[in-house]
């Protein structure tokens, strides 16, 4: 596959550009007439991860009945709209790894419904494409995962139902332990499928069962940690409220002291984010506003005020540091494309958004997302100082979805770019030696054989080779 080398610039002879653009044209009519779909699958998977992620970021919290219904309708409605657009994708291509991803993604959505069995059917489609690819790592992890802690459920529940009965009849402290610590272990395994719902009503039902255990404490505590660090639900029906249960009904716990802090923490955050929000909105163009909801066209250095673009950046990195520090990073990936959007003139601090976004997924085990986000990067800030790190770090993330090619390409690319200069060379370095070898003198690189799923220590295993 052939990738973008940043700085590398393509010309085009003047007189090609007019068979292009009639190219184009042409494409373009046969395309709007149902004859050929020109959309390239990158495209589609892109838009249905764009749909995804906007449906993640939507956090479902308020303390008025009719907002939440709202908010969880419109999170539905967008996974609805990923889901439509990753089954688009299956239908143009049922093999490959967009399909694999397309596959993993659905069962991603199932999972959030609580589709237990549609979401590892999806699983299963992935390890039949590719047994040994990174998407079929993943699906058989995560398969494993909903089997074992399904298993879990029904296994400790029993348990708890049995000994819970035991102690109602003949109290004892061995039979009100096992209770209470099976019906702990039933919330962690809801949490650990993160059927979140589920998960906040058994460790409830442990804090008003067994308000004396050390498990009461941990589960109250437990409540607001997934409201704020799982929904991003910072009300006082959601985390806020759940952190001041702990302290006022377990005050004298080690639990009580870290949610005073927590709290604290966050109220701290959300109300510097509230007004550095608020100072934002000072700065917006009233003009630009109205033209934009007329329908016109509104350029970016025409959002906001004039002399106020830095203020205006300044306030954006900083909302989007604090969701960081809040480990709400959907907000902050939200936050960094809107800055690199909106204040795209402003190059530095566009490229910077851009970098640190790519970094958050990257971090958050989302490569592929990564890897793309890198390209925007490449793509609209090429001189960026950011440039030579990414190019670095998106080679890591290659390697971490076992392409090993577009790995081996990029790290030869940053040693090129950096000539020796910089914090990851000899990584970068050692990389490629590893790559490079071919141990068993097949012919075939260590990089190929990986990407292969073949083995560099046998000379008859090969890509291409009969099983």
């Amino acid at each position: 596959m052939t990738r973008f080398i940043p700085g590398l610039k393509l010309g085009i002879h003047r007189s090609h550009l007019l068979f292009l653009a009639l190219g184009f044209l042409v494409m373009t009519l046969i395309s709007c007439q149902g004859g050929i779909d020109i959309i390239p699958l990158s495209a589609r998977i892109q838009n249905a991860d764009t749909a995804f992620e906007s449906a993640e970021a939507i956090a479902v919290r308020s303390d008025d009945p009719d907002v939440l219904k709202k908010q969880r309708a419109k999170k539905q409605e967008l996974y609805d709209k990923a889901m439509a657009l990753y089954i688009q994708v299956l239908e143009k291509a049922p093999e490959g790894k967009y399909a694999q991803r397309a596959h993993y993604q659905i069962a991603e959505i199932y999972k959030r419904r609580y589709e237990w069995d549609k979401a590892s059917e999806h699983y299963e489609a992935i390890i039949a494409l590719d047994p040994t690819g990174y998407y079929a790592s993943e699906a058989k992890s995560s398969k494993a995962n909903i089997g074992k802690n399904r298993e879990i459920i029904s296994a400790k529940r029993a348990e708890y139902q049995n000994y819970k009965a035991i102690y109602d009849n003949e109290p004892t402290k061995e039979t009100f332990n096992i209770a209470a610590e099976a019906l702990y272990r039933v919330a962690q395994a809801y949490e650990a499928l993160e059927n979140y719902p589920k998960a906040i009503e058994t460790y409830e039902r442990v804090v008003a069962e067994f308000p004396e255990h050390e498990k009461g404490a941990q589960s109250q505590f437990q409540i607001g940690n997934i409201y704020f660090y799982e929904l991003y639900n910072y009300t006082n029906s959601g985390g806020w409220g759940a952190f001041v249960a702990v302290v006022q009904k377990f005050p004298d716990s080690y639990e009580a002291s870290r949610a005073e802090t927590l709290l604290k923490k966050t109220a701290d955050l959300l109300t510097e984010n509230d007004q550095l929000q608020a100072e934002i909105q000072q700065h917006k163009s009233k003009t630009a506003e109205k033209f934009r909801d007329a329908g016109r066209d509104v350029l970016p250095s025409e959002l906001y005020l004039m002399g106020s673009a830095d203020l205006v950046v300044q306030c954006f990195q900083q909302i989007a540091r604090n969701w960081v520090k809040l480990r709400n990073y959907p907000f902050a990936i939200q936050t960094y494309t809107v800055l690199a959007t909106n204040l795209s003139y402003k190059k530095y601090a566009a490229a910077d958004a851009l970098f640190q976004k790519s970094r958050l997924y990257q971090e958050n085990g989302n490569y592929q997302r990564a890897i793309e986000s890198y390209d925007e990067l490449f793509e609209k800030a090429p001189e960026s100082m950011w440039r030579n790190e990414g190019v670095y770090q998106q080679a890591i993330c290659f390697s971490a979805i076992r392409e090993f090619s577009n790995a081996y390409e990029g790290f030869k690319t940053y040693m090129s770019l950096s000539k020796g200069d910089s914090s990851y060379f000899r990584e970068a370095e050692q990389r490629v030696r590893q790559y490079e070898l071919d141990q068993d003198q097949d012919g075939y690189k260590f990089y190929v054989e990986q990407e292969n799923g073949t083995s560099d220590q046998d000379p008859e295993s090969f890509p291409g080779a009969a099983n």
